[in-house]
């Protein structure tokens, strides 16, 4: 999607949300950052947890064996 446009939407978002007619949960997540930073909200969007190392893997084929 082009810039442009993105930072279109999601003022729109920012005017629906302050609104009232949306929540910050209904916003598509590839426009959350740019909706959050609009509405002055520092905190971290909320990422998967990282996959085990590969050395907790190793460890577990060490204890099976």
């Amino acid at each position: 999607m082009n810039e442009q446009i993105k930072k279109a939407f999601a003022t729109t978002l920012v005017h629906l949300i302050l609104a009232g007619r949306r929540e910050i949960e209904d916003v598509p997540v590839g426009l959350r950052d740019l909706v959050k930073a609009d509405l002055g909200i520092n905190e971290p969007s909320q990422t998967a947890p990282a996959a085990p190392t590969t050395l907790a893997a190793e460890q577990t084929t060490e204890q099976e064996a």
